[in-house]
């Protein structure tokens, strides 16, 4: 059944809701009668009027219907010039504008220079190169009370008039507002599916929490449950929660919850307080490759005292701070580096390199691919960390580094040392210990796994006691893939050991077995005591990165 319009917009207009809201309340969704309230609303306030008018051919002083849309037009409270720069009326014949009852003036452009100013001083502050936005509202709480109030009377007033049919107030600001602002700030709006900056404002509206008290009295129930409840609800009043209490509720039942009238009168607009934009993070991915023994993945630092100057992190974030200006504690919070595992201290990373991802927070732009081949060269300039490459990814890249911390695998090259006489080997305990050839074929064609195995050796570990204090005591069953032992020339006591592990691997415990809490570790094989000299990770086997190049 057809609703009459009319009706719907007259009584909008007498509860005292602004253009905009009466458009919101008669459903239109169409963002180009947000941009342009003032024609639209012209065609219903010209019907009203002619309506009331008895006769316009009969009547002397009757006018013409372009006459009456002359005169409306001129009544019409609305501005041409948010600025005044195209305002022809002197400022004293401006008439006072009465904030809405249901948006408190959030979509009365009136209201809007401050804000404009606002968004305007932050974007000018943090110099986005992006051109195009997004925008979002922080509206009152109350403003969701009052709208319910509104669609109750039309409810009650005008029949088969569907209370669901409303625009939500966060669209029509959207294109109303966002439509302007973009001019104001010479950006392109955009939907937040699409463009990476984010405007958010803050809007805060005087006598927010006191209106939204008549709730109590409403579903007395509900904030008994909550009140209960006060660890879980910190907060008394959500936007969740008074959508909860506004359900079921009648016209009736606010009317006698509330003191004076269900429609408070607005002592003040609501007002931006704040403005917050933000740029959705940037990710870098790349692989490093790290020279030093005495350097850690990240700041080492232990009852608030460094244990190392520096760490692979502050050397690789050092010079992507300085592009974006960042301080040394603002570059700790914005940037982060994800990577797939780590090293210990004293382990060097070699081959092609550890694959490592950086995020970066609120960027103001996208560095460029000769900033990025500079910060290469000031990374690796000093000889501790190298990096080569360094590409713009994507978040969903993160996955693959994730997952590669399970899936993995790594070679190590590992230097140990035979300790003693192995258990078979048939020579004076005296004589000097070293590396047989026996012991090598030993190492090299041990399996306790069926052949056509990926994995040639299974073996179970206990947490290593060295991380004991940051991991849980656990057996975990992990596999050497690949196992290859050789002498070290001129040093018949050393053997040089070629080994590639499943992820999660501890190749230090074992080298050494560490109290036989790695089984079968290298001593078993070798059937000696043995110890680790040295260790690099020669190879991180993971496809990594693939370069993205997103658009501003």
């Amino acid at each position: 059944m057809e609703i009459d319009q009319n009706n719907i917009f007259k009584l909008c207009k007498e509860l005292g809701c602004c253009d905009a809201c009466c458009l919101r309340y008669l459903g239109l969704k169409n963002p180009s009668a947000y941009e342009n309230t003032k024609d639209v609303v012209t065609k219903y306030a010209v019907q009203e009027t002619a309506i009331k008018s008895s006769d316009l051919e009969d009547s002397k002083d009757s006018k013409t219907l372009e006459d009456i849309k002359k005169n409306i037009l001129e009544d019409i409270n609305i501005e041409s010039d948010i600025n005044g720069d195209s305002c022809k009326s002197p400022p004293s014949k401006k008439r006072k504008i009465e904030p809405c009852v249901t948006c408190l003036g959030i979509l009365q452009e009136e209201t809007w220079a401050d804000s404009f100013e606002m968004v305007k001083e932050v974007l000018e502050k943090k110099r986005y190169a992006c051109n195009t936005f997004a925008c979002a509202l922080s509206a009152p709480m109350a403003t969701i009370l009052r709208e319910r109030v509104v669609a109750l009377h039309l409810e009650k007033s005008i029949s088969h008039y569907d209370a669901n049919a409303l625009t939500p107030l966060k669209e029509a600001w959207k294109w109303s507002f966002g439509t302007k602002l973009a001019t104001h700030i010479g950006k392109i709006l955009d939907s937040g599916a699409v463009s990476p900056l984010l405007i958010t404002l803050n809007i805060d509206y005087l006598d927010d929490l006191q209106e939204l008290e008549a709730l109590k009295t409403i579903a007395a129930t509900l904030f008994e449950s909550r009140s209960q409840q006060r660890k879980r609800f910190s907060t008394e009043f959500t936007r969740r929660v008074v959508e909860q209490a506004l359900e079921d509720v009648t016209l009736e039942m606010i009317q006698a919850a509330s003191e004076s009238c269900c429609l408070p009168q607005i002592t003040a607009p609501a007002k931006c307080v704040s403005v917050v934009c933000t740029h959705t993070p940037m990710y870098l991915g790349g692989r490093y490759i790290k020279l030093s023994r005495e350097l850690p993945q990240t700041p080492w630092i232990l009852g608030g005292r460094r244990v190392m100057p520096s760490s692979v992190q502050e050397i690789i974030f050092q010079p992507l701070a300085e592009f974006y200006g960042m301080s040394a504690a603002e570059a700790e919070r914005r940037l982060k580096l994800v990577a797939a595992g780590r090293e210990d201290v004293d382990v060097r990373c070699l081959g092609d390199g550890r694959p490592f991802a950086i995020e970066i927070t609120d960027p103001q732009r996208q560095l460029t691919s000769e900033e990025l081949a500079q910060a290469c060269k000031v990374i690796s300039s000093g000889g501790e960390v190298i990096v080569k490459e360094l590409v713009p990814i994507v978040k969903e890249d993160l996955a693959l580094l994730k997952k590669g911390e399970e899936s993995k695998t790594k070679t190590y090259h590992a230097l140990c040392i035979k300790l003693s006489h192995s258990e078979l080997d048939e020579v004076d305990p005296d004589s000097p210990v070293t590396v047989t050839d026996a012991d090598l074929e030993r190492i090299n064609s041990y399996r306790n796994t069926k052949e056509g195995d990926e994995a040639k050796i299974e073996i179970t570990q206990k947490t290593p006691i060295r991380v004991l204090h940051r991991r849980p005591l656990l057996t975990r069953t992990r596999h050497l893939i690949e196992l290859h032992a050789e002498k070290v020339p001129g040093h018949a006591q050393l053997l040089y050991v070629r080994v590639r592990t499943s992820a999660g691997t501890y190749v230090k415990e074992w080298a050494h077995g560490e109290l036989r809490r790695t089984r079968p570790a290298l001593p078993d094989l070798l059937r000696a005591r043995t110890d680790l000299l040295a260790l690099d990770v020669a190879a991180v086997h993971l496809h990594w990165p693939n370069a993205h190049f997103p658009t501003q």
